[in-house]
């Protein structure tokens, strides 16, 4: 059974080969065409035009501590605790009464 399997595997391929045509080469072609030199346009770049300026002069932004601003931006995006005073001696999740 196995040399029977064998020789029609055989015959397969050898029909398989017979029919096969070599692989065409792809042919090239250049699709590259030359310009003449008369049709290039020359680079001419234009003058550049003026634009006057009728905005004022920047401000220098104000000088702030390192500190200074750590704590603004903390407060800006509420990352600063309001904490009671220790002398008045409440518990934090209750409210103080104002005088």
């Amino acid at each position: 059974m196995r040399k029977l399997a064998l020789i029609v595997l055989a015959g397969a391929f050898a029909l398989s080969a017979c029919n096969s045509k070599p692989p065409e080469e792809p042919q090239t072609t250049n699709n590259m065409m030359e310009v003449p030199e008369e049709e290039i346009p020359a680079n001419e770049a234009e003058t550049p035009v003026e634009v006057p300026n009728n905005s004022a002069p920047a401000v220098a932004p104000p000088v702030v501590s390192q500190d200074q601003q750590t704590l603004d931006d903390a407060d800006a995006t509420g990352l600063t605790a309001r904490l009671p005073d220790d002398s008045v001696g409440v518990p934090t999740n209750q409210t103080r009464q104002t005088d």
